[in-house]
């Protein structure tokens, strides 16, 4: 019969075992505490490289992805500035662009990716990897052409709007603009894109219901509309495309195209645009409509508050 184990030798042993445990139940928190913390996703992303479908993809990552802002079975609705008229280079949404953020809906799930303004025939065969999207363009269907009139009521320049109905029937409104000149408010982004969703009348109202009696002779009145038909409905995401665009005689060109190579993604439409624009060389809160869109709230002016991240491809 074995001696028994004195009582302090009992004591010491039974500490040690403990302090092993201990130990290792304590080593899984340690490697956890030394792994580093998955980044949060971007306010802002900007990507910028020669392919701008890849750009157009590493700007969406950088936010969290595309499932963060898609669910699967979502209707999605996308406001490209691709109308038929404008046709002259740094004009319009690159289809690159236009069709990466096809293809970020589709993976994510979608089961329709609506254009609010119908892009011109042929839009969606221009790049050359069009053929191997087939599924994803298979998606894509022209919006049906009707408009109803909404309230606007914290509006200061425009209380009504007629818009597009398949702006306010899409359960995720995307926002796909491209940055470029624009003679009246001096430059388009994400808000000025806003008017492709509102039908001729209003868009009149816009440029002339103050009455001055010109296009462009009331810019502040047509900046005060266009950031308040911005209430009508904020988007869920926006994809700038800031690759090839007119620095001069814009809207609708022809005019001297800078080449930037850039996409800029965000939730913000203002902030989105407070970066665009400094790429045309203009200051943010020198571009009335976005001042005054961060005045009603829609979003924040200032890019150095909000996280940003850049990448290149």
């Amino acid at each position: 019969m074995n001696d028994p184990i004195p009582r302090r030798e009992f004591l010491r042993r039974t500490a040690g075992l403990g302090a092993a445990l201990a130990g290792a139940d304590a080593l899984p928190r340690l490697l956890a505490d030394a792994a580093p913390a998955p980044a949060a996703p971007a306010d802002l992303a900007i990507a910028e490289g020669a392919d701008y479908f890849a750009g157009t993809l590493k700007a969406v990552e950088l936010l969290g992805g595309m499932p963060r802002f898609v669910r699967p079975g979502a209707r999605v609705g996308i406001l490209l500035n691709a109308p038929r008229w404008w046709t002259k280079p740094g004009s319009f949404t690159s289809p690159e662009v236009g069709l990466a953020v096809a293809k970020l809906c589709a993976d994510a799930g979608a089961r329709e990716i609506v254009t609010i303004i119908n892009p011109p025939g042929g839009y969606w065969e221009r790049p050359a990897r069009a053929a191997s999207l087939q599924a994803e363009r298979a998606l894509l269907k022209p919006n049906a052409g009707a408009w109803t009139e909404v309230a606007i009521d914290r509006g200061r320049a425009l209380k009504r709007a007629e818009v597009n109905r398949a702006l306010l029937d899409c359960d995720v409104f995307i926002n796909v603009p491209i940055s470029k000149h624009h003679e009246g408010t001096g430059f388009t982004g994400c808000l000025k894109n806003f008017m492709g969703a509102c039908a001729g009348k209003t868009n009149r109202f816009f440029h002339n219901g103050s009455g001055a009696g010109g296009e462009y002779a009331d810019v502040t009145h047509l900046s005060q509309c266009i950031a308040d038909v911005n209430l009508v409905r904020k988007p869920d995401l926006c994809v700038c495309d800031a690759t090839e665009f007119l620095i001069t005689n814009g809207p609708a060109g022809p005019g001297e195209i800078r080449r930037a190579r850039q996409v800029v993604a965000g939730a913000d439409p203002v902030a989105v645009d407070a970066r665009a624009c400094t790429l045309l060389g203009l200051r943010p809160a020198d571009v009335a409509m976005i001042a005054l869109a961060a005045a009603h709230g829609i979003g924040q002016m200032d890019t150095s508050r909000l996280t940003v991240r850049r990448a290149s491809v």
